[in-house]
Order: structure tokens, then C-alpha cells, then sequence
């Protein structure tokens, strides 16, 4: 467990009478306050770009780099390592789509061999935290081990290299492309109805991830993604005299996924592109679905969706009667590009 030397937003604060020990953190009196002065290492997760920097061990901090505000000396034996690190705006989020995970790395500075573990950085992709760690011995060859949900990488501070093992593929991956392409127009439903209702589904091209849902992929594997946008409009239900009818609106939804005949192995549902009901559009019930499998680098383009909602009644129309509520399942296909 660290000793905390003062309060701070990710470093929370415990201090000790006899001034600083062996494993402390010590918040720095700027946010980015090694930027730009040390070895700048780049470690790629999940969750986006930690950017490291580190500065060379001291054994002395002045009074006016701390937010203590007191000048403090290195006990004998043992250095100070600063370091300044923040996750880069640009990709922190950038796969959260595709995440179903609330895990944070766990970071292990290693130095002189001994390792200290440290405060997970802000989950945040805004502003840089600095802190300067005292460890035993002169601070030399240190490194951070950061580990994601199993998977560790080894941070080389001196250098920026680092060891990534199955994290490499998120070092090269591009931006996922946003683009949609419509499904195939033939829809099935679980209910007959006289007025079929306003329905459209569209896929993205799909891509891999090494990490997506809550999982890594297989040593040697990746998952492949797709995401699956769907809107249905008001049902109809029509008495057989078809002169009366209840009309009702989606108002949830749940999916599952076929890739010819490959389940699904994780489903997200989008919340930045889920209305249901949407009430700025006549009740529509619009949902993204991120979906992931695991395929070979051959694998069928059949996407087989199967969209379970449950409907709450809107109003009756030519005095005709309605239930509450209503199940109502749909199957729609797509081949994807």
C-alpha cells in the first residue's frame, strides 16, 4: 500500500510525521509538470493512450514543486522518480463502443528491481496528473508494468520502448469507420399486421479488436466487430374488420447475432445511439447494437439479426381496444462489406 503525501484528485493523501518513506507518492505542484523534460513512453489500452513522461531521479524536491509547499530530501538509500502522465484526448474512449468493462489498469513501478504500486491514472481523457515516487536504491532502470485485464506490458522509462505481448495490435489500429450500409430489405415479423410498420437496418463494415466486450482475444487471435443500427416506427395492430386498431410504440429492446451460424459472443448496446422510444420522432424506437465474434481471417458475410422489443400501447383508433403491452420479435439479415 502507498503512503500518500497529499491530497490530490487521483492521489489520495496519508502523510507521516517523519517527513517521506520507501513506496510514498508524492503529488508534483503542476499538473503536466514533466512534460517536455524527460523520456516519453507511450503505452497503448483498451480504454485509449496512457502518455508517459519521466524525469531523471532526484533526491531532493524544492519547496516550490509540491503542492505541500516544503522543501523534502530522499532518505539515504533511496530517490525520487518523477513522472507526468495523462491519457491522450484523441483516442481515450475511442473503442468504448465496443466495451462492456468498467476495468482500470493496475501500474507497478519497478526500479533497482523493487516494485511500488501506483494510483491508477484518472479515467479521464482531460488533463495530466505528476507525481514524484520514492523508491529504494538510485531509481535505476525503472520501468512500469501495466496491467489490463490480465494482460501485462512492460514500460521501459528509460528508453520508451515497450514490451506490449498480446496488446501489440492496439498500437496499429485505425479510428473505426463510422460509414453504415443498409441490410437486405426483406424483414420478418413475429406478429401478422395489416400495415407494415417503418422499419430500417444498417451494419458498418466490420474490423478486429484484440480486446473487445470484457475479453482479450486468444493468444495469436483478435475478435471481429460490427456494429448494427436499427429503427422501427409505430405498430399497428388492425381488427379483422379493419375498421379499428390499436397503434402501439417500442419502448425496449434487446438483440441477438449470427454470423452464419457463429453466436455472438458479446453484445454492447450504444447508449450514444439508443432512443427507445424516441420522442422527438413519432416514438420510433432507434438502437445501436455493437456486436462481437470470434472469427478466423475466413468467415461467413451472412449477419443474421434477431431484435426482441417490448411494445407499450399509444392510443386506440375507430373504437377498437388494445392491450397494455405487447412482445413483438423481428428477424432481419445483412451481408456485410
Amino acid at each position: 500500500m502507498l503512503g500518500l503525501l497529499l491530497l490530490a484528485p487521483a492521489l489520495a493523501a496519508c502523510g507521516g510525521e517523519g517527513g517521506v518513506a520507501v513506496g510514498d507518492v508524492v503529488p508534483a505542484r503542476q499538473d503536466a509538470q514533466f512534460t517536455g523534460e524527460g523520456v516519453e513512453t507511450v503505452i497503448a489500452l483498451p480504454v485509449g493512450r496512457l502518455e508517459v513522461t519521466t524525469g531523471q531521479p532526484v533526491t531532493q524536491v524544492s519547496a516550490k514543486d509540491t503542492r505541500q509547499l516544503e522543501k523534502l530530501e530522499a532518505p539515504e538509500g533511496s530517490a525520487f522518480v518523477p513522472i507526468t502522465w495523462q491519457y491522450d484526448a484523441a483516442t481515450f474512449g475511442a473503442l468504448a463502443a465496443y466495451l462492456d468493462t468498467d476495468t482500470s489498469p493496475v501500474i507497478d513501478l519497478v526500479a533497482d528491481g523493487a516494485s511500488y504500486r501506483l494510483p491508477a491514472p484518472e479515467s479521464s481523457g482531460e488533463g495530466a496528473e505528476s507525481f514524484y515516487v520514492l523508491v529504494s536504491g538510485k531509481g535505476a532502470q525503472p520501468r512500469l508494468d501495466v496491467d489490463f485485464d490480465g494482460v501485462t506490458q512492460q514500460a521501459d522509462l528509460s528508453s520508451g520502448e515497450v514490451d506490449a505481448g498480446r496488446a501489440e495490435p492496439l498500437y496499429d489500429l485505425a479510428k473505426p469507420k463510422t460509414k453504415q450500409f443498409p441490410c437486405e430489405p426483406a424483414v420478418s415479423y413475429s406478429r401478422a399486421t395489416r400495415r407494415t410498420p417503418k422499419f430500417s437496418c444498417s451494419t458498418s463494415r466490420p474490423f478486429r479488436l484484440p480486446y473487445a466486450g470484457s475479453a482479450w482475444a486468444g493468444e495469436g487471435k483478435s475478435w471481429l466487430v460490427v456494429s448494427v443500427r436499427t429503427s422501427l416506427g409505430l405498430w399497428n395492430e388492425v381488427a379483422d374488420d379493419l375498421k379499428s386498431g390499436a397503434i402501439y410504440y417500442g419502448e425496449a429492446v434487446d438483440g441477438t447475432f449470427r454470423l452464419g451460424d457463429t453466436e455472438a459472443t458479446a453484445v454492447v448496446k450504444d447508449p450514444q445511439n439508443t432512443s427507445c422510444p424516441d420522442r422527438t420522432d413519432q416514438g420510433t424506437c432507434t438502437v445501436q447494437f455493437n456486436v462481437v465474434f470470434e472469427a478466423g481471417t475466413s468467415y461467413p458475410k451472412k449477419l443474421t439479426v434477431d431484435e426482441q422489443y417490448g411494445l407499450r400501447l399509444a392510443q386506440v383508433w375507430g373504437g377498437g381496444q388494445g392491450e397494455d403491452t405487447l412482445d413483438l420479435g423481428l428477424t432481419a439479415t445483412a451481408k456485410l462489406k
